[in-house]
């Protein structure tokens, strides 16, 4: 009777999380989009990409992952090089030294059969622009410097202050600017920096530009938010949202170690991938958000077994599949990128939820989702030190009526295991995890109650265990 008295709670109070959610076509589809990142040379440089470093990639993942469906190129930070501007103040180019500018580079993707991300917050204004004193678009003779707020991002980067008039023609032109460039994915950074200096409502009222100038037209991405309230101000104007830590140097301790079990109530929440993806799983729900776990540096992890968790969990938590690896470090782990039958999931919109949504509880790392057709899918993940029995009931916990499964498929084996009775189970050695395609004989015990889990609401399990 517990369960399902958490199950009608749980389904209400997310009815409640739906009305004030964005609404967009990505959100609709219910994960995020596959591309590849320049965040791996950056970090461990400390400065922007190369021009011919970016070609090198683009090149790269034309060739051996676009066909896989990662068909996005997009830059990311180190954008303070980007000082290059036109008359209306906005960047024309990633980084000042760079021959060429977006113009060129967004063609030359196109060209490739690809589409252009591009990272930059319109709430930024360049030094460049500030001291231009550029006119702000749609306004009648309001400049660039009569909008700078009094805290700056940096020495090189200042913030607009969203109370001055002219503001919102800044914001809203710079998205426009970017949308007329042909970008289809917008990355707006470091957003807990602009709500600490400038206030929630300022910090809303942003929000509501940019997601009012991007409309359906635009992929708006979320990084680095406060996300107060469980993500209340997000919900409303993004498309995705980062839920932990930044990747940094990847690894296990990005994955799974890094603050493990610790909570703080404001960015970074969630210093590792897996808590992140447990405590926001309840609002990464199909048509209002869109759970961002960063970037994967696959060539960081120890094993292959680590490199495959780490996947499984971008996949099983509906996040953007983000390749950072390049063409000159990828090494092995570009068999686990080019793994079709995890892609599919992606493509379907497909994203499970833990069976406890509380850290530190063996049910967070078992995850469970349901396909269109019917298929669950499971994934088991041992993120412990010592080997580890999981399993999955197929009557108790997934409600098939039968208790029986016509076919397990293993995802990562690519192998048929036949008919089961009962249930799964599988003994996992540490940092390893299994994702398994369950089709169901007969009909479902509690359809109603798993159509919730399938929607991301609940489960029929108690959090307690």
């Amino acid at each position: 009777m517990r369960i399902k008295t958490l199950s009608v709670i749980l389904i209400l109070s997310l009815a409640s999380i739906s009305l004030s959610a964005r609404d967009s076509k990505f959100t609709r589809q219910g994960t995020g989009p596959k591309y590849w990142i320049a965040y791996e040379w950056c970090w461990v440089n400390n400065k922007a990409i190369p021009e011919y470093q970016w070609k090198k990639n683009i090149d790269w993942v034309a060739e051996n992952l676009r066909d896989y469906g990662y068909d996005m190129i997009c830059n990311d930070g180190w954008i303070e090089a980007a000082q290059t501007i036109n008359e209306n103040g906005y960047i024309t180019k990633y980084n000042s030294d760079w021959q060429n500018g977006f113009e060129y580079w967004n063609k030359y993707i196109k060209d490739k059969g690809m589409k252009v991300g591009v990272y930059y917050n319109p709430m930024w204004m360049s030094k460049a622009a500030f001291f231009a004193n550029c006119p702000v678009v749609d306004t009648d003779g309001i400049t660039t410097m009569k909008i700078a707020g009094k805290v700056n991002f940096n020495s090189e980067l200042y913030w607009v202050d969203v109370n001055k008039e002219g503001a919102e023609q800044w914001i809203k032109g710079y998205v426009r600017y970017f949308k007329e460039l042909g970008v289809s994915y917008l990355r707006v950074d470091f957003l807990e920096n602009y709500e600490r200096n400038y206030g929630t409502d300022a910090y809303d009222k942003a929000l509501k530009w940019i997601s009012e100038e991007a409309g359906d037209d635009m992929f708006i991405s979320l990084v680095m938010p406060n996300c107060y309230n469980h993500g209340a101000t997000e919900l409303k104007y993004g498309d995705m949202i980062r839920v932990s830590d930044d990747c940094f140097d990847g690894g296990w301790d990005f994955a799974s170690s890094r603050r493990r079990g610790e909570h703080k109530s404001y960015w970074p929440q969630y210093g590792n991938v897996f808590d992140g993806m447990v405590s926001f799983s309840d609002i990464g729900l199909k048509g209002q958000m869109i759970l961002d776990g960063d970037f994967m540096r696959l060539n960081t992890m120890a094993s292959k077994e680590e490199k495959k968790f780490l996947y499984s969990l971008m996949v099983m938590g509906g996040s953007a599949l983000a390749v950072a690896d390049q063409y000159n470090t990828v090494g092995d782990a570009l068999e686990i990128y080019q793994n079709k039958e995890m892609i599919e999931l992606n493509d379907l919109g497909f994203a499970a939820k833990p069976l406890s949504c509380r850290l530190g509880t063996a049910n967070s790392s078992r995850w469970v989702g349901q396909l269109p057709d019917g298929d669950f899918v499971v994934g088991l993940f041992n993120r412990e030190e010592t080997p580890q029995d999981f399993g999955i009931d197929f009557f108790k916990e997934l409600g098939i009526e039968s208790g029986v499964a016509e076919n397990v498929r293993d995802l990562w084996e690519h192998k048929d295991m036949g008919s089961m009775n009962g249930s799964f189970s599988t003994r996992l050695e540490p940092h390893s995890c299994v994702v398994i395609r369950i089709k169901p004989k007969g009909k479902q015990r509690f359809q109603a109650e798993f159509a919730s889990v399938r929607n991301g609401a609940s489960t029929n399990i108690s959090d307690e265990k």
